[in-house]
């Protein structure tokens, strides 16, 4: 009779359509909450983007050089040939700039327009956001105007692209789970990974794939639970579009959206389901599709490579060893995911690197194996960043086999993603957690690392950009730092003033949200670890039916889409 109860228990909890009431309202505090988080997130991006040297995020010359080349008025030539601007290469000092005052304007370091032979590898991609980022420099009237001054400003539109992600993150995790308090930590955990401050402070064509990435997990999230609104639809479809029209990366989601349209329970229907993935998929394929197209017609391959084929033959007595790429990727992708900042070139500490990731990978595997976890919703989630990971694995392996080494494995694969992982993460962590004060603790562990973290990596910013990568505070290198912003010590004085004050009044706010239990219905109040309104009870169900109200420290509303 046991079991009999448990799948009867098991069919109430689980949604055939969108139940709004199911999930407890957004109130003031978690409102003001989000906000916060989402202001905190744009001003450290914005310190980023002031305090790091110019054109030392990550591959930023070749995106600044690209667009400065369409700001010039040129075309977009074909993949591998798009030449380095020979005065802007100039630039790309490998220690310390020069002061900021003896900084020229574009005109006088572009000159005559003279190139480098170097290949820039950006033409690879659409021109889409170059083009955006071209009309940017007009605005600022770059050719008159110094460059650092002018990269500043197109550091501040990436910015604002990327402002959405937190309030997304906290949206789907919401979404999938019904908590607002896993939704809270989970828009907080954000700050935990430097290396998406870093990105998305600089000029990269990958920010708006991030944001889209983003902006498509939270509207199949709401696709997989029940949205039946042929407007998400759309939408989704749209954010996959956006993707794709910035570089070939933002195909990665088309499997993962394409997935949770399939799977979903929201009452319309094998056909119905089939349709809705039908719309998704031709949103991107009429909008952005004809350039890859072209590109596969003209050249083979729909994103050709900028630089030409090599490979050498391995020494004698020697062949591609699984184990040595084993290490080589895993050290390469867990670095460059939490931060390898600078040029690639200064990592954060190991210990915290591999114990982030061993907790992350653990909590997913070891949670998939809990009865009560949504596998459903975890597993849709996770074939988004499972999809990048395969495609960097096949690319890294061809240069590993080609003897030319593992030259692809960057985190920034994974970024699109970063609201799916943590969706995944999300439900994993509330089947191995049931009781309220455990929650309580890892949420509050999380609101509080999570920007400790981020300060740790600003001082690894510091140290390696003005400090020779030493850990202290020397005359020379605040003098170095001060003679390097672009506009002086005043606006970097506001920015930590106002990081430091919004993030300490957010950390309260969030502090006090992820510690409240919601109200609690008659029918469920001897549930002793129900938090967050207990929205997991369909409509209709008595006490007996709602999973875990006769289960003392374990919270329904994790059992709602649960197996």
């Amino acid at each position: 009779m046991s079991t009999t109860r448990t799948r009867t228990r098991a069919v109430a909890a689980r949604p055939a359509v969108d139940r709004r009431h199911d999930r407890p309202p957004v109130g003031r505090r978690e409102a003001t909450t989000v906000i916060g988080l989402t202001v905190v997130f744009g001003l450290v991006l914005a310190l980023w983007a002031y305090v790091n040297p110019s054109l030392h995020g990550p591959d930023e010359l070749a995106n600044v050089d690209a667009v400065i080349h369409l700001a010039m008025g040129q075309g977009w030539p074909p993949a591998g040939d798009l030449h380095y601007l020979q005065g802007l290469l100039a630039q790309n000092v490998p220690v310390h700039l020069p002061a900021a005052t003896d900084r020229p304007d574009f005109a006088t370091i572009v000159g005559d327009g003279s190139e480098n032979p170097l290949v820039n590898p950006m033409s690879q991609h659409p021109p889409t956001w170059f083009l955006v980022q071209a009309v940017v420099a007009h605005l600022l009237d770059f050719a008159g105007r110094r460059w650092d001054i002018v990269v500043l400003g197109m550091r501040l539109v990436d910015v604002a692209v990327m402002l959405p992600v937190p309030a997304l993150v906290w949206a789907s995790v919401r979404r999938a789970t019904g908590s607002p308090r896993t939704a809270v930590a989970a828009a907080a955990t954000l700050l935990a990974v430097p290396q998406v401050a870093q990105l998305g402070s600089s000029v990269s064509v990958w920010v708006p794939v991030i944001t889209a990435g983003v902006l498509a997990t939270w509207l199949a999230v709401r696709v997989l639970t029940g949205d039946r609104s042929w407007w998400t639809v759309l939408a989704l479809g749209g954010a996959l579009a956006v993707g794709t029209a910035v570089m070939a990366g933002g195909a990665i989601a088309v499997p993962f959206a394409l997935l949770a349209v399939v799977v979903a329970r929201n009452g319309s229907g094998p056909l119905g389901r089939l349709l809705r993935a039908l719309v998704v998929l031709a949103v991107p394929a009429v909008t952005t599709a004809w350039w890859y197209v072209a590109l596969a017609v003209q050249t083979g391959t729909p994103q050709p490579d900028p630089f030409p084929a090599v490979s050498r033959s391995w020494p004698a007595h020697e062949s591609p060893a699984p184990t040595q790429f084993a290490g080589a990727f895993w050290n390469g992708m867990s670095n460059s995911f939490w931060g390898l900042l600078g040029r690639y070139e200064w990592p954060l500490s190991a210990v915290l690197v591999d114990s982030f990731t061993v907790i992350a990978l653990a909590a997913l595997v070891w949670g998939l194996s809990r009865r009560t976890v949504d596998r459903r919703t975890v597993l849709v989630a996770a074939a988004f960043p499972v999809t990048a990971l395969v495609v960097v694995l096949a690319r890294d392996w061809a240069t590993y086999a080609s003897h030319l080494g593992v030259t692809v494995n960057q985190g920034r694969f994974l970024f699109p993603a970063l609201a799916a992982l943590l969706v995944a993460q999300a439900c994993a962590w509330r089947a191995l957690v049931e009781r309220d004060v455990v929650r309580v603790r890892l949420a509050r562990a999380a609101i509080v690392v999570a920007p400790l973290v981020a300060v740790a990596a600003l001082g690894l910013l510091y140290s390696g950009s003005y400090e020779e990568l030493v850990f202290r505070i020397s005359v020379a290198g605040r003098q170095t730092l001060f003679g390097s912003l672009p506009y002086g010590v005043r606006p970097l004085a506001a920015l930590v003033v106002a990081t430091a004050l919004v993030g300490l009044v957010t950390l309260v706010l969030a502090w006090g949200a992820v510690g409240r239990r919601g109200p609690q219905r008659a029918s469920t109040a001897s549930a002793v670890g129900a938090d967050d309104a207990d929205a997991a009870r369909p409509v209709g169900t008595g006490p007996q039916d709602v999973p875990g109200a006769d289960q003392p420290d374990h919270d329904p509303d994790h059992d709602n889409g649960a197996r």
